[in-house]
């Protein structure tokens, strides 16, 4: 039987596997490094692999689920840790460098890759990430060359928008603050040529890139928020009822109880920790965007206190947040008076380390194992009504949900 090491370098972006047998003989046969177009994994098995992986903020999720695949296929009876630069030591799970979390260089290598990946038949290819809510990044490359005309990273995470933008030569040639409209907009109008094809990357996972505070005591902490949705349907007797009827939360204090117990996250202490905030109605779609403000507030009231400025914005300008202001139900004569409920819950994640940041997000991203998932599925529809789903997901995911079944019923005449 053989145990696979995982040997990640604490000065740069680098991390190497070698398989070690009973008898005690290693051989490399993996390695994965950041460099400037992606996430570069070389793998030396039976025969030798290389493939080029588009970076996303939670970067050691990515790189931990190629270890467990590479595992999986040799057949590793146990994966081994190790940290450091000369000495280093066995830890407990898979640590990574400062390195791997410089979020300018995962967006740019990101926006390069997408730009790379294009097959375009004009002067210049332009790359775009949306790399986390708040970050974008973008690389304009010559249909002939490798190497870029300029990359652009813009960070609006505090207030006026943060831009640099960089040459050739991958030197900062301009850093500023400025308002941005339309990110997409703002860097065409940099290339001179009108022949351009974008590619847009897909590094955007709906969560966010910590914000990083520190405190006049010189405490330093990463915060972040993410909501994500239960979804239910209700039969409704009237349109009025389907966008004005709120169902109560049963018994919500137990339900937070239980999904932090499933998810594994830490009451917010302290020091840090994940505080849940829950609506206490399951409420139509008409009703989200108001919904989201009062809870919003509350999350920020909450930080204040513990001196810990957030801008929520993003959550409140998300484009579906946005077109829901808008939005009333309607129905013809004789249709299905069938209402989406949707139960807001947001997750205030304060850490001390950017590690640990990425551990709950992740957490929280992958969701209850397959017996806590039965758990809470269960309890929620206990909480609310039969017709929900016990399953966390996007605002996105619950309206593809809600529009492929109210087709179908369409479809039906029902």
């Amino acid at each position: 039987m053989s145990i696979l090491q995982v040997i990640s370098d604490s000065r740069v972006p680098k991390v190497t596997c070698s398989l070690v047998d009973s008898s005690g003989s290693e051989r490399d046969i993996l390695t994965i490094s950041l460099q400037d177009n992606g996430i570069h994994v070389h793998k030396t098995l039976e025969k030798e692999d290389h493939y080029i992986i588009p970076p996303i903020p939670q970067i050691g999720s990515l790189i931990k689920e190629v270890i467990e695949e590479v595992a999986e296929e040799l057949n590793a009876k146990a994966i081994v840790f190790r940290y450091g630069e000369e000495s280093r030591e066995e830890v407990d799970d898979l640590i990574l460098s400062e390195a791997w979390y410089d979020l300018e260089r995962l967006a740019l290598a990101a926006s390069k890759h997408a730009a790379l990946s294009g097959d375009f038949e004009t002067k210049v290819i332009l790359g775009i990430v949306k790399f986390s809510a708040s970050v974008y990044a973008a690389t304009a490359i010559r249909k002939e060359d490798t190497f870029p005309l300029f990359q652009i990273f813009m960070d609006s995470s505090s207030g006026v928008p943060l831009i640099k933008v960089y040459n050739e030569l991958g030197q900062l040639v301009e850093e500023r603050r400025e308002s941005v409209d339309d990110f997409e907009t703002y860097v065409k109008d940099m290339v001179s040529s009108e022949d351009v094809a974008v590619v847009y990357g897909d590094s955007e996972v709906g969560f966010p890139s910590p914000k990083e505070i520190t405190l006049e005591d010189g405490s330093r902490y990463y915060v972040g928020v993410i909501f994500k949705y239960f979804l239910g349907f209700f039969p409704s007797s009237s349109v009025k009822e389907v966008s004005s009827r709120r169902l109560l939360v049963k018994n919500k204090g137990k339900l937070v109880r239980t999904l932090r117990a499933l998810l594994y996250v830490e009451k917010l202490g302290k020091d840090e920790g994940v505080e849940i905030v829950m609506s206490s109605h399951a409420i139509p779609l008409n009703l989200l965007p108001e919904e989201l403000n009062r809870l919003t507030n509350r999350v920020t009231r909450s930080l204040k206190k513990r001196g810990l400025s957030y801008d929520l914005k993003e959550v409140l300008e998300d484009p579906y947040v946005e077109e829901l202001r808008n939005y009333r139900p309607e129905y013809g004569s004789g249709e299905v008076y069938l209402g989406i409920r949707v139960i807001p819950v947001g997750f205030v994640i304060v850490t001390k380390s950017k590690e640990e940041f990425e551990q709950v997000t992740s957490r929280i991203a992958n969701g209850p194992t397959n017996d806590g998932a039965e758990i809470l599925d269960e309890l929620v529809k206990k909480s609310v009504s039969g017709y929900f789903i016990g399953y966390l997901m996007s605002l996105k995911e619950a309206l593809i949900i809600y529009s492929d079944i109210t087709s179908e019923l369409m479809k039906g005449d029902k």
